[in-house]
């Protein structure tokens, strides 16, 4: 009795590793395949202060060294929206930006 359980155990651990690596080699295969997202486009970083002050320069130099770290090296823009205490900045990211990936709010109290 101990030896078919002690089988049907390793059968079971067998098949499973199976499994999991045919599913591992499909995936692996599909995520090669696809183009980077971002490549081609572009990425705008609202500030919500104006240009010189510390924190557009924080997204400045952001915008000036992370395309090398984005699959596709999108281009980086940096716009400012002073007033109201980044608000502006604020509103403009949650209302009229789409939510597709593209759009970076930098918003300071």
């Amino acid at each position: 009795m101990k030896r078919e359980k002690c089988k049907m155990g390793r059968v079971n651990s067998l098949t499973l590793t199976f499994a999991i690596c045919i599913l591992h080699f499909t995936f692996i295969r599909d995520l090669n395949a696809q183009a980077p997202f971002y490549q081609g486009k572009t990425i705008s970083i609202f500030v919500g202060t104006k240009a010189g002050d510390v924190y557009d320069l924080y997204a400045r130099l952001m915008a000036q060294h992370m395309p090398k770290y984005i699959p596709g090296n999108p281009n980086i823009i940096v716009q400012n929206m002073p007033g109201a205490a980044s608000l502006i900045a604020a509103n403009h990211v949650y209302n009229v930006a789409k939510p597709d990936g593209l759009t970076i709010g930098a918003i300071y109290p």
